[in-house]
C-alpha cells in the first residue's frame, strides 16, 4: 500500500515517517493472516517434503507460475505435473506419485515413517501480485493486487491510525472525554485487525492442510 491511497484523514493524522510504519506493520499483519507474502515474488526457490502421494504442497500461496521442478537433481518435464491450486500452492503429479523424502523404518522391508524436507525436491515458482508499493518503486509494473485486498489494507491501516496511542484491548469504555474500543476476532477473542478486513481477506486465505 502507499499513503496516496489512504483517506486524507488518515494521512493527516500522523507524521509521514510514522505513517510508513503503520503501512508496513499492517501489511505484514495481513500477509501473516492469509498465510503467505502478498507481493509479487519471482523465481522463488523452495525445497519441499515429498510424502509419496500424488500431491506436493508448497509453503507459499498465490502461485502464479511454476518455473521448474527438480527431484534429486533431475528436472522434470513440464507435463509431468500441474499446478492444481494456485491459492494453496498445491502441485499434482500427472504420471507418478511424488517421491517420499524422510525417515524409513529399519529392517529388510523398510517402509516410510515421517516425511521431511530433505532438499531432494526443489520447486522454483512465481507468486503473489504487483502491489501499489511495488508499482511506486518500478513504474513499468502494473498493479494487479485484487481490489478486495487493497481495500482491506486501506481499512486496516485507517483503523490502526485512528486508535494510535490507545490500548487495543479495551472493550468499548469511556473514560472522561475519551472513548476506546477493540475489534472482536472470529473466535470471540480480540484482534488488531477489523473483522470486515478479515472478511475481505477470507477468499485469499491459505487454509491449513
Amino acid at each position: 500500500m502507499t499513503s496516496e491511497l489512504l483517506p486524507l484523514t488518515a494521512r493527516a493524522a500522523v507524521e509521514p515517517a510514522r505513517l510508513g510504519l503503520f503501512i508496513t506493520a499492517v501489511s505484514d499483519a495481513l500477509a501473516a493472516y492469509v498465510g503467505y507474502p502478498l507481493h509479487q515474488r519471482l523465481g522463488v526457490v523452495e525445497t519441499v517434503a515429498g510424502t509419496g502421494a500424488p500431491h506436493l504442497w508448497l509453503r507459499g500461496g498465490a502461485v502464479r507460475r511454476v518455473v521448474r521442478v527438480e527431484v534429486r537433481g533431475v528436472e522434470l518435464e513440464p507435463d509431468a505435473y500441474a499446478l492444481e491450486s494456485a491459492l494453496m500452492g498445491r502441485l499434482v503429479a500427472r504420471r507418478h506419485r511424488w517421491p517420499f523424502t524422510g525417515t524409513w523404518s529399519p529392517g529388510v522391508s523398510s517402509t516410510p515413517m515421517e516425511a521431511q524436507d530433505t532438499g531432494e525436491v526443489v520447486v522454483t515458482y512465481d507468486a503473489g501480485w504487483v502491489t501499489p508499493g511495488q508499482r511506486a518503486l518500478n513504474t513499468s509494473l502494473e498493479v494487479d493486487l485484487p481490489a478486495a485486498i487493497q481495500l482491506a489494507a486501506v481499512e486496516a491501516i485507517t483503523a490502526a491510525v485512528s486508535r494510535d496511542g490507545k490500548p487495543g484491548d479495551v472493550a468499548s469504555e469511556s473514560i472522561g472525554g475519551t472513548s476506546m474500543s477493540y475489534f472482536a476476532g472470529p473466535d470471540g477473542g480480540r484482534t488488531a485487525i477489523p473483522t470486515t478486513t478479515l472478511q475481505m481477506l477470507g477468499p485469499y486465505r491459505k487454509g491449513r492442510r
